[in-house]
Order: structure tokens, then sequence, then C-alpha cells
């Protein structure tokens, strides 16, 4: 399977690894609809996501606000400690992350959006711009809720030069296999 589409299908609809999202449940809402408290924020969502990567500035397991899921971006640079870091762990995650969800989920979006943004300011150079096409190809699919015919306004040659440089990087500088 190319990395493109390993990209693309474990995005949008977390059933592949690398890069799938985190998230917990919570009960409660007097609508009917579940909700959970973290510190000072209540969420209404069934599935609440949380970062099952880490970087200098945000830590495994913290909550993603689902308005501004690329706030956690501020403040990274280019960092190839956490660059690696982050690829391992979402090889790590594996493919049982977010059992239930699917692609139309509020929570799969706001990972990913995260997700994507830290990776991308923290990634090198060298990927940086493979990063970015790659980003808005995924966020573009899983915003469609998985449908394969939105993404047809992406350029899909680049997409596979972008998958193919990220792939390699990632074998090369960092020993995580994206294939």
């Amino acid at each position: 399977m190319s990395a493109l589409r390993r990209v693309a299908i474990g995005c949008a609809v977390v059933s592949l690894a690398p890069f799938a999202a985190a998230c917990t449940g919570g009960a409660g809402a007097s609508d009917g609809a579940p909700s959970i408290s973290v510190g000072e924020q209540s969420f209404s969502s069934a599935l609440v996501a949380t970062r099952w990567w880490s970087n200098r500035m945000n830590k495994m397991g913290s909550v993603l606000d689902p308005k501004h899921p690329e706030a956690g971006a501020a403040g990274l640079s280019v960092s190839p400690t956490d660059y690696c870091g982050m690829l391992r762990q979402t090889v790590a995650a594996g493919r049982s992350i977010l059992p239930g969800v699917t692609a139309n989920d509020p929570a799969l979006l706001t990972s990913t959006r995260a997700f994507l943004a830290e990776l991308e300011a923290v990634a090198p150079d060298s990927v940086a711009g493979s990063w970015q096409v790659l980003g808005r190809a995924v966020i573009t699919f899983v915003e469609s809720g998985g449908d394969s015919t939105a993404v047809k306004t992406v350029d899909a040659a680049a997409v596979r030069k972008a998958a193919s440089m990220v792939a390699a990087d990632a074998k090369h500088s960092c020993g995580v296999d994206l294939s």
C-alpha cells in the first residue's frame, strides 16, 4: 500500500496507522448527549479528542480544543527530535486508538488538524513543504467525511510526490517506516 494511501486513509478513517487520533468519552449531559469536563473545559461530544503524541509544548493525553485545534502548534519550531518522536508515537499507537469513530466524527477532524499543525511546525525544512501538501489533502478528505470525490480538487501528483518524500525521510532520518 502506498504511503499516500496510508496517510489519507489513516487520517480520514482512522483504520490505519501512522496517522490516527486519540479520544476519550464521558457521560452526563442532560440533553442526552454525553459530556466530559477536563479542568475548566467542558465538551458535549461523546468523543473528546486528545493527543496520542507529545512534543516539547504539548503532552500526550492532553485534550484538544475543538474550536482551535491548531493552537498547540504556537511556539513550536523545527525540531528533528520532536518530529521523529511524533512519528514514532503515531506508529506505536497502532490501529485501535479510536474504536467506533467514523470519518465524520468531529473529534477526528479536531485531532487531525492538531496533529498536522504540530507536525508541520516541527518538521525539518527538507520535508516541511511536503507535509503542508499532505496536510491540506488529508484535512480536505477528513472534512468531507471520507468522501474521496472531495479530494479531486487536490493535485494527486503533488500529494504522491509529497508522500514519497515524507516516507523516505521518515525512514532515513527517524527509522520510522510509514509504508
